[in-house]
């Protein structure tokens, strides 16, 4: 209900097909970090029937670092046999981006 959901990306991974997007609160989400950018997946088999589960996504987030208060704008992409997860940190990147490596 107070969700803002943004950029998905999808990509198939054996039979199953893999949805990273960005989800944020719809008020007050700049300026505190409980209600910034997270980083969300979603699986399907078919590309119709989605089943939500964010905690397939295990980014080690330190406090204070780059990307503690938020995460955003996810890409996914192949090199060879690797699968990354591509993503921008607090203040929407300014700070950096990361590259973290999919385990398949």
């Amino acid at each position: 209900e107070d969700e803002s959901q943004a950029l998905p990306c999808v990509i198939r991974l054996g039979d199953r097909y893999h949805m990273f997007f960005c989800y944020r609160h719809s008020h007050d989400f700049r300026t505190n970090s409980s209600r910034g950018y997270q980083l969300g997946h979603a699986s399907s088999r078919d590309l119709v029937e989605w089943f939500r589960d964010d905690d397939e996504i295990p980014l080690a987030r330190d406090p204070g670092s780059w990307d503690a208060d938020m995460v955003c704008y996810p890409g996914v992409c192949r090199s060879g046999d690797a699968v990354y997860l591509l993503y921008n940190g607090n203040e929407f990147g300014r700070h950096g981006f990361g590259a973290a490596v999919l385990e398949v």
